[in-house]
């Protein structure tokens, strides 16, 4: 099992659960049964390593994008892996804030905001560059941004980094959010792009791995209407409080599945995220001023 949760709910959760393919069937599932339908302490499940993804897609789609590392994770480590999530960014950054997670698959500025308050340690990032993307029906007559003018936009959470360069986008355009263009806000990039395939919304902001992660189907129903400027990537970090030597080992595991396996390989390039690589201090320093929106939008929704 993929083991990624979303906390909606014991009932739903179970139900989940009760829905994964056949193979995940035995003792192992069993095992996850338990953490999933009953939530124990990390002191209580310490044999178990447990990544928080936050949660950018739906839940069924971070299940199955994420299984292939989970599997190698628990080759390579010799311990169940479980990867687990929120049910909104809201809340998965508040956690991480709080230092809830050991280890946190996260966005860029939450990542940065981690770093600078909450001492976690940044360990990987994606390779490839994280781009907003504005996207519309593949047969829709809109050419440039400013023709969305009089439209309605759906955005992933606001707190999203996509959803701010979307909007920058949309600005630059010469287009105000709220006067001349409707902005809508939907749970996550893929309800986004889904209210363009079923002509709800006029276009759509995403980002570029979240788009090549969507079902094909789903994605190839729509074209790119615009593409921002380039920013870091999602990236891997470790609590203060891990070991060196557990932060090391889950490292040199994450960078042998994406550079020595062919399932490796194969998510890299599903993903479109390329490969990891360690993120500098000025990459970090850079992603500033969105860790700061995130301060202000958290501040202001108190």
């Amino acid at each position: 099992m993929a083991g990624v949760v979303e906390e909606i709910g014991l009932m739903r959760a179970c139900n989940l659960l009760a829905g994964v393919r056949n193979k995940w069937i035995g003792l192992r599932a069993q095992f996850l049964a338990v953490l999933v339908c009953f939530p124990v302490s990390l002191a209580a499940a310490d044999a178990a390593l447990e990544i928080a993804v936050f949660p950018y897609l739906s839940t069924r789609a971070v299940i199955e994008l994420y299984n292939p590392i989970q599997e190698h994770l628990e080759k390579r480590l010799h311990r169940p892996v479980l990867f687990v999530t929120a049910p909104d960014m809201r809340t998965f950054v508040e956690r991480t804030q709080r230092g809830e997670y050991r280890f946190v698959l996260t966005a860029p500025h939450f990542a940065r905001l981690a770093q600078r308050e909450a001492g976690y340690k940044p360990l990987l990032r994606v390779k490839a560059e994280l781009q907003g993307l504005l996207v519309v029906d593949k047969d829709s007559p809109f050419r440039r941004i400013g023709d969305l003018r009089g439209q309605t936009v759906v955005t992933p959470d606001r707190l999203a980094i996509a959803a701010t360069l979307g909007i920058q986008m949309l600005r630059a355009s010469g287009l105000k959010p709220g006067e001349n263009v409707t902005l809508q806000t939907s749970s996550s990039h893929n309800s986004a792009v889904l209210s363009v395939q079923k002509k709800e919304s006029a276009a759509a902001i995403t980002a570029t791995g979240a788009l090549q992660q969507m079902p094909l189907e789903l994605r190839s129903s729509v074209r790119i209407l615009g593409k921002s400027d380039g920013v870091p990537n999602i990236m891997y970090l470790a609590h203060p409080g891990v070991p060196l030597a557990e932060v090391m080992r889950v490292r040199d595991a994450l960078l042998d599945f994406a550079d020595n396996t062919p399932e490796g390989r194969a998510f890299m390039d599903s993903t479109g995220f390329v490969g990891w690589r360690s993120p500098t201090a000025k990459e970090m320093s850079r992603l500033d001023p969105y860790a700061n929106d995130v301060k202000d939008m958290l501040r202001k929704a108190r």
